[in-house]
């Protein structure tokens, strides 16, 4: 959330289950095969300045992007991601307010320069 671990070491990890004791009843089958979601934190701070990166992989087969966004309070945020063919910027934007990343009044604008950028280097190449 701030910033300064890899996204990677943001695994949800879970805790061990205990044995049960045999007096207690035994949970709904339906309610046991659909997990609750994990809630992720709302980011509250809006984005202030966008910078964006796109660079091809070195089997040149897909594009690396590096997001660096700079938040209200100076804080500054640096995304990576290798896209995918099927990804595109509206989808991005709204997984960057799922995961707590961006303000939900944010993935508009962020959408729409994602666009520009995809935009901008796809004719490049």
């Amino acid at each position: 959330r701030n910033g300064i671990y890899p996204l990677m070491n943001f695994a949800v990890s879970r805790p061990h289950a205990l044995p049960r004791a045999l007096s207690q009843p035994q949970e709904d089958p339906q309610k046991a095969k659909t997990p609750t979601p994990e809630p992720f934190d709302v980011e509250t701070r809006k984005v202030v300045q966008m910078q964006c990166n796109m660079e091809l992989n070195e089997d040149k087969s897909q594009w690396h992007l590096t997001l660096l966004l700079i938040l209200e309070d100076k804080l500054h945020r640096q995304l990576s991601y290798d896209l995918l063919p099927t990804d595109n910027s509206k989808d991005l934007a709204t997984e960057l307010v799922h995961y707590g990343f961006i303000h939900e009044d944010d993935c508009e604008k962020l959408a729409a320069f994602l666009e520009s950028a995809f935009h901008k280097h796809r004719s490049q190449s």
